[in-house]
């Protein structure tokens, strides 16, 4: 009886305090209990939710008055009911990382972000830090394999342009077909590690894939390995290594109404829309070179991009060096949405496992339906490119290029790079800076397609 009249108190009266404990009620304090801010009980919000003044804002003790002055995310609208007006467009800010937080007030009211707890730090005084889940190396693992996996299918579907069956356990199998299938085992893997880590670290780890074609291209298409190729292999491991060492490895599980509001963001809105251009444009310049060369396809619709006074030699430039470029980078930007679609989709599971059933909506599916549009959209640029040129060269480009772009992808949608210090986030541009100097050697191998039937004619006379 007591409890409830100091709660029928508290709603009407102001009462004074010197802890905590002179607030609490219950025996567990949780969000709707009443804390002690400047010597009064009142209830606190933690970072990230709207508020109204600084003292509602579990890090006022850090900020005093700028405690309620950040900008509200798009996607804190998920956590209000329909009928619910926004009257603030101000939220709680967190504390920064490394910084002291209250230890005795629960995990979501100590002051830390959402992606941060509150622990004791080596000079003895509580203070935040990211949270750090073993279930990331489940992650590795998973991404490390499914690498593997696909460049073993990459180069399986580039042998069958020259050998079109195999005989396994004594079955005769189509070269291409096995290839695919090796290949949808390897993006199982690689899909499947996306609901244990952050997207920008297992898209870095891509560059494993870069090791293993390195072997695996020379074994099965008798591809030539040259110096440039350990320079390069060098180079973008090398960068690829200091990207993840100074990758936040903290993981947030999102629902889908999150998700969904994360696409209206400005940045999001202008990055997607840079994208979506970038395809388009590249899909139609393929098509026009393509047109307007030896390489049309049969039955092409695109006759009317034919133009009399232009054609485009095999040995020239654009043959020779700009449209691998062109189909990869096709490849690797549809690629970027199938990462994030995966990704999307790992947390939807994520969210569903953890008893929120997210399959209910039919919004789901639709990121199922763009997952498999733009798997198969990628594996059909990347054969284009594999067709004309060298997997020892399409394949690293392919790799840098995807990497490159789904790591900014995450930055921006997901917003990886927010709690980034600025030696980290120096870091993260060196890391893509020594990528780019291992793509420089990658560049002198360009060959036509011209030298790789030479080389295909001479290894068949030589059997």
């Amino acid at each position: 009886m007591f409890l409830i009249l100091l709660e029928v108190a508290k709603c009407s009266t102001i009462i004074p305090c010197a802890t905590d404990n002179d607030c609490l009620v219950r025996n567990r304090p949780d969000v709707h209990s009443y804390y002690c801010v400047d010597n009064i009980c009142q209830k606190i919000v933690p970072p990230g939710k709207h508020c109204h003044t600084p003292k509602e804002c579990a890090s006022y003790s850090f900020y005093g008055p700028l405690a309620c002055s950040s900008k509200c995310r798009v996607e804190t609208e998920c956590d209000l009911s329909r009928n619910t007006q926004i009257e603030t467009p101000y939220c709680c800010k967190s504390i920064p990382e490394k910084k002291r937080c209250n230890p005795n007030r629960p995990t979501h009211l100590s002051g830390c972000d959402i992606k941060q707890a509150c622990v004791l730090s080596r000079e003895g005084h509580y203070t935040c830090v990211s949270k750090k889940s073993n279930g990331w190396i489940v992650g590795v693992f998973l991404s490390v394999t499914g690498n593997i996996c696909i460049n073993t299918g990459v180069n399986i579907q580039k042998k069958s342009y020259t050998k079109s069956a195999v005989t396994l356990f004594g079955i005769d199998m189509s070269m291409f077909y096995l290839g695919c299938f090796i290949y949808f085992i390897g993006k199982i893997f690689g899909y499947s590690s996306y609901v244990f880590g952050n997207q920008s670290l297992l898209a870095a780890l891509s560059a494993t894939g870069l090791v293993s074609n390195s072997i695996l291209a020379p074994l099965i298409n008798q591809e030539i390995f040259t110096w440039k190729d350990v320079c390069a292999i060098f180079f973008v491991f090398s960068g690829t290594t200091l990207i993840v060492m100074n990758t936040k490895i903290s993981h947030k599980i999102y629902s889908l109404c999150e998700l969904l509001k994360m696409y209206k963001r400005t940045d999001t809105i202008l990055w997607f829309g840079f994208i979506l251009l970038t395809i388009a444009g590249l899909y139609f310049f393929t098509k026009f070179v393509e047109t307007n060369s030896d390489w049309e396809l049969p039955e092409d619709y695109f006759g009317f991009l034919r133009k009399e006074e232009v054609w485009f030699e095999e040995e020239g430039f654009v043959m020779k060096y700009v449209m691998i470029l062109a189909y990869v980078w096709l490849s690797s930007f549809i690629a970027s949405f199938t990462t994030l679609s995966i990704k999307s989709l790992g947390e939807i599971i994520d969210k569903t496992l953890s008893g929120d059933n997210q399959f209910t909506s039919s919004v789901t599916y639709i990121f199922i339906v763009g997952l498999v549009v733009c798997t198969f959209g990628q594996i059909y640029w990347l054969n284009r490119a594999l067709r004309r040129y060298d997997a020892l060269l399409v394949v690293p480009l392919f790799h840098i290029s995807w990497t490159i772009l789904s790591i900014f992808t995450a930055g921006i949608y997901f917003q990886e790079f927010e709690h980034y210090s600025r030696s980290q986030f120096t870091n993260f541009i060196l890391g893509i800076g020594i990528i780019f100097i291992g793509s420089l050697f990658l560049a002198s191998r360009i060959t036509s397609r011209n030298r790789i039937d030479i080389h295909e004619e001479t290894s068949t006379k030589t059997k």
